[in-house]
Formats: C-alpha cells, structure tokens, sequence
C-alpha cells in the first residue's frame, strides 16, 4: 500500500476553518475530495495541540545511553584494533545489550570508520629524531638541490605464514597516527627482497636481491642511475 500524501498547511487550515464555520466532517469531505477520517483527526489534533502542522517524530531511541557511548569512545580512541565484538562484551558487562552491528552504527555517528590498519617501519626514537633534523636541515633547500637527490628503499615479501590485515577504528586523517599503524620490520625468514629507487626524474629499476642488501646495493645503484 503506497504512503499517503501529506496534505498541505494551507488546507489543514481551511479544514479547521470550515470545522469551526459549523460544517461537519462528511460535508468538509465532499467538499474538498479528502477522507472523512482525515478531517477528524484534523481537526482533533487542532483541539488538542492547538495545531494542524505534525508534530516531530521522536524516532526509534537510541540503545546506547550517553555514557555508554562515552565508554566505547574512550576506548577505541585509547585501542583503535579493539573489535565490534570487544565492545559488545565490555557493554553487556555494564548491562547494556546490544548488537555487533549497533557498535557499529555508534562508531560511525560519532566520525569513525572501520580502517585496514597502516603498515609502517618499526622506527626507535632515535630514528625519529634523526628523520625529524634531516627534513628541517633540508626544508629550505633549492629545487634544484632537490633534483639531485636519488631515494632508495628496500621492501620484503612473505612466503610463509599469515600476513593478517588487522582493523582499527579511526577518523578520516588519523591513518598513521601511531596507535592507527602497525609496525613491521625487514628480515625474517622465508621471503624475497626487492630493492628500487626514485629521483625527481621518474622511478628507476626495480631489482630482486638474491643475498644482504649491502652485499649488492652499489651493483643495483649504477644501473639505475645510467638508466636516468
């Protein structure tokens, strides 16, 4: 059964005029081609409310309670890999039972998303700090400086084992927050390791690296570099 068409404000009004006139319902309906049912719940709701326009639908009630959601916000902001599953438990521990999927629907309200978490370089504060003075020592350097520089890096493919993609909950910009990556490291065994490098020229070769990187890294260096 289609739904019906909501009747406009002005007509609600003359109804009501027309009511209050001194007609009643059955001539109102032939009068105007609306139903009788129609007009009297019209024409009831302007006795009660003293209205014609619908009143705001409250909608269905959220079946988390404020500080329910305040609980799972904290911790997803403190452990974004905790899962739908997670929350669900630590809710009905508190005596609140919901759903995987009103989880779900929470976190999304509140500007989070289910996001593959970021793979980044298990980095040391040394690390960091070293990267951090090399882009300020370099910040203002010349465009042309900038063109004579060739970037290389090494990356590792697994053979073996489970390369699992773990989730986390986060906002649109927050993909390599720390607490948002996980850390992963160069060697281990059972894999392949490919070496490559890019200027502001373009990308150079990419090269398989059958032994240590350091073993070989000038023999793959010159060549890319004449391909340049």
């Amino acid at each position: 059964m289609g739904k019906t068409k909501e009747l406009s404000q002005d007509l609600r009004d003359r109804i009501v005029d027309l009511h209050e006139s001194g007609m009643g319902y059955k001539n109102i309906s032939k009068l105007l081609g609306i139903k009788v049912t129609t007009i009297g719940a019209i024409v009831r709701k302007c006795k009660k409310y003293n209205m014609t326009i619908n009143r705001p639908r409250s909608g269905a009630p959220q079946k988390i309670s404020p500080r329910g959601v305040a609980m799972i916000m904290r911790t997803v902001r403190n452990r974004p890999a905790t899962t739908q599953q997670e929350l669900v438990n630590d809710l009905q521990a508190a005596g609140t039972k919901v759903t995987r999927k009103t989880i779900g629907n929470t976190l999304r309200r509140n500007g989070l998303k289910s996001c593959s978490a970021r793979k980044v370089p298990l980095l040391k504060k040394a690390h960091v700090e070293a990267r951090l003075k090399y882009a300020d020592d370099h910040l203002k350097d010349a465009q042309s400086d900038r063109k004579k520089v060739l970037w290389s890096d090494e990356t590792k493919i697994e053979l073996f084992g489970l390369n699992s993609t773990r989730h986390v909950w986060r906002k649109k910009n927050a993909a390599y927050d720390p607490r948002n990556t996980v850390p992963t490291v160069k060697h281990g065994g059972g894999n392949i390791m490919f070496w490559g490098c890019f200027s502001a020229k373009g990308t150079g070769l990419l090269h398989r690296i059958p032994g240590k990187l350091l073993d070989r890294g000038i023999k793959y260096l010159l060549p890319s570099m004449k391909n340049k």
